[in-house]
């Protein structure tokens, strides 16, 4: 017999895996995260960058489209990029420009997010300011792609982790 196992406790239909009953629950998760457009998020370089950290103009899921999601906490994950960095939101959230970066060696207080399902396997992800990414315009962008200043879950705040 097997159950449906997901990634932390918030994450009811965002990213799971059908399990053994015995397993015990993934603590890391490859997956490519998507956006409202159906783009693919993308690191760009792999990580370890501070500048041009992300696009959202993917069509196809290549290795810069593959994300590591580590469970920190039942509720909390770092992202971890192509080249083994850790996406950070810069500040914690609330902004509007130099919103994220790939280069962090160490998952710090910026490096903890959290997913919050929505409905349908979509997800917003919230920031440890407890604002939420957005991904400008719904993604299909290469600059000013995404911000981290949104206070409540929109249509631009709408993910998909495909794992």
């Amino acid at each position: 017999m097997s159950r449906l196992l997901c990634f932390g406790a918030a994450a009811v239909s965002v990213a799971c895996l059908a399990t053994p009953a015995a397993a015990a629950p993934p603590t890391t998760m490859d997956c490519s995260i998507q956006t409202r457009s159906g783009h693919y998020v993308t690191a760009v370089d792999g990580g370890g960058r501070a500048a041009d950290v992300v696009r959202t103009d993917a069509t196809t899921v290549g290795p810069t489209e593959r994300f590591q999601l580590i469970a920190l906490t039942a509720t909390t994950f770092a992202v971890r990029t192509a080249n083994k960095n850790y996406i950070s939101v810069v500040g914690g959230g609330g902004r509007t420009a130099d919103v994220i970066r790939s280069n962090a060696t160490t998952v710090g207080a910026n490096e903890k997010l959290a997913v919050v399902p929505i409905a349908d396997g979509w997800a917003a992800i919230r920031t440890p300011s407890g604002n939420y990414l957005t991904a400008v315009g719904g993604g299909g962008r290469r600059a000013e792609v995404v911000r981290s200043d949104a206070t409540k879950i929109g249509p631009d705040e709408r993910f998909k982790f495909n794992c």
